[in-house]
């Protein structure tokens, strides 16, 4: 059916029962790209039908949908005309995974992080949009503190708004908390959501499209805020991702890799800290799979905290814990982890607590597009009093490092990408305070500096330069705040090439650049950082070949500007 059909216009011309053939092909759709390319496979199999009924009933884009999350719009993006876009969602040049205000009239808001929708719904019905104004709302997102800061405002409007609440028990992971638990006693008995006074319609089938499309014209027809949830099955339709939904909220669309990823290390290393430690608890916000926690949840349960998705109160539930006298290890992905910036200054750094931030998805993140980068938490990090921040080059190292990271005592941030571990080193020095280590010591003319996957990076690039007849030392700057003042002073007098993952606010780079200018040096210091641009869906490895930054960016840089 989507073969013949021209869309959005066709959908309004289909009877109920084409709707649900057409929501079947949808499905198959969907499965056999996501599975190809990597996405949100279980959660869009989800919210089909409600995405057919929603285009059936309203008339976009004269009205306006907010997705919470953003990760939802898989059916509306092909109900909205993209079918020959969608074969290469997630892939350089195509499709993004989240609504795109630049790729298409009929997304209206840029959402790729969680309880954002009814805020921007707010706003948009209180700045005088003529159509209706629809949020269609994960349950998962009513974790987050942001919601309940919008129903505040939103209930006492006087301006309609549709809010859509799709319950279908999970986030990443399991739902967790009150919400949760309240949700699920809906569902059984039917009450109402006494905390919210609007129109509620409760317990709608998310998978019955005519009760949908009854529903949504109500809605449509009411002069009042109207909430409708419903009840939907994550994966639906594929049968795999509906016994393991988590699985299947977001893969990867490539082949199993049997090689190590950060997060593997690191969730096999904080339980055996933990076993030794009895001080020391993982939090995350609705990471618990993402991060590596899983087995630590298991064997934990009682120092296992995921508050949902609820970044703000993680950091600074985890500053009552360590006021506790306990040691929490904060595991959450580095584009999450910004959503938290004044818990962990005002809660955190201000206090000087020991607490070990774990940052996920540290540096380009695949396939995500722009919302998901892990780009700038050594900017507002580094820009912390009483902060420290390290990236590990290796699995040995990132081990190394949280051992060390018990007898901190302060504020410690780790942070690692995702990614399979590729550096294969000789060299461990045991890990000292703002201590940087040679990889490569020969008193050569000239040095590089990095840290993290990009400094195995620039090992393959030493290997190119020296062909080229240059030679090189290289140095892991494994300390990115603080830098190692003592190497510093060595190598001032050398030709210094510093290259990391991340924008240049407080980098290595601009840390030493100022350091030398403090001291009145004219140094021969060049860096290469990632540009504070956005970033649209590519692999990883295209990112950074962008930028850049893989091994033959490296060479050419230092050869351009060694001349």
């Amino acid at each position: 059916m989507l073969d013949r059909l021209n869309l959005p216009e066709d959908i309004k011309k289909l009877s109920l029962d084409e709707l649900k053939v057409l929501s079947e092909d949808l499905r198959e759709v969907i499965t056999e790209y996501t599975l190809k390319n990597g996405g949100h496979l279980a959660s869009n199999l989800g919210v089909v039908d409600i995405s057919c009924a929603l285009s059936y009933v309203f008339d976009f884009p004269f009205d306006k949908i907010i997705f919470d999350v953003g990760h939802q719009c898989y059916a509306y993006k092909i109900l909205t005309g993209r079918l020959p876009q969608f074969a290469h969602l997630r892939q350089k040049g195509g499709l993004n995974g989240f609504p795109k205000r630049e790729e298409s009239k009929y997304d209206f808001a840029n959402s790729g992080h969680a309880s954002t929708a009814l805020s921007i719904a707010c706003g948009m019905a209180r700045g005088g949009e003529k159509g209706e104004v629809i949020c269609l709302i994960g349950d998962g997102a009513m974790t987050g503190g942001l919601f309940y800061e919008a129903l505040n405002d939103v209930l006492t409007l006087n301006r309609k708004v549709i809010v859509i609440i799709n319950d279908n028990d999970m986030s990443i992971s399991g739902n967790v908390g009150f919400v949760n638990k309240y949700l699920h006693f809906v569902r059984l008995y039917g009450e109402d959501i006494p905390f919210i006074e609007a129109d509620i319609l409760t317990n709608i089938d998310g998978h019955n499209i005519p009760d949908l499309v009854g529903k949504l014209k109500y809605a449509k027809n009411s002069k009042k805020t109207v909430v409708l949830h419903v009840v939907t099955k994550k994966g639906k339709g594929y049968k795999d991702a509906e016994d393991n939904p988590s699985k299947y909220h977001s893969i990867s669309g490539e082949e199993k890799s049997q090689a190590l990823s950060y997060g593997q290390v690191f969730g096999n290393k904080i339980v055996d800290l933990a076993q030794k430690n009895d001080k020391i608890f993982a939090v995350t916000a609705a990471m618990t799979d993402g991060t590596g926690l899983c087995a630590f949840a298991q064997k934990f349960p009682e120092r296992f905290v995921d508050v949902g998705i609820a970044e703000e109160h993680a950091v600074t539930m985890s500053s009552g814990l360590s006021l506790s006298g306990n040691l929490p290890y904060v595991a959450i992905y580095s584009t999450f982890l910004q959503r938290a910036y004044d818990n962990i200054l005002h809660d955190i750094t201000l206090n000087n607590l020991p607490c070990v931030f774990c940052i996920d998805r540290a540096g380009f993140v695949g396939g995500d597009g722009e919302t998901h980068q892990g780009l700038y938490d050594v900017a507002y990090l580094g820009s912390m009093p009483n902060m420290s921040i390290f990236m590990p080059k290796d699995g040995k190292e990132l081990e190394d490092v949280l051992e060390y990271s018990q007898n901190v005592n302060k504020p410690f941030a780790i942070r690692y990408p995702k990614s399979e571990i590729s550096g294969k080193y000789n060299v461990h020095t045991p890990i000292e305070y703002g201590k940087w280590e040679y990889i490569k010591e020969s008193r050569a003319d000239t040095v590089l500096i990095s840290n993290g996957e990009t400094l195995f990076s620039a090992v393959l690039a030493a290997e190119k330069l020296e062909k080229r007849g240059i030679k090189t030392d290289i140095i892991n700057a494994r300390f990115i705040k603080p830098i190692d003042y003592e190497t510093a002073d060595k190598i001032k007098d050398k030709k210094i090439f510093v290259f990391e993952e991340y924008i240049e606010d407080n980098s290595v780079y601009i840390q030493l650049l100022e350091y030398y200018n403090k001291l009145g040096l004219n140094a021969k210091l060049y860096g290469k950082n990632i540009q504070n641009n956005p970033y649209a869906v590519a692999t990883r490895d295209e990112l950074l070949q962008m930028s850049g930054l893989d091994a033959d960016g490296i060479a050419k840089f230092v050869s351009d500007n060694i001349k």
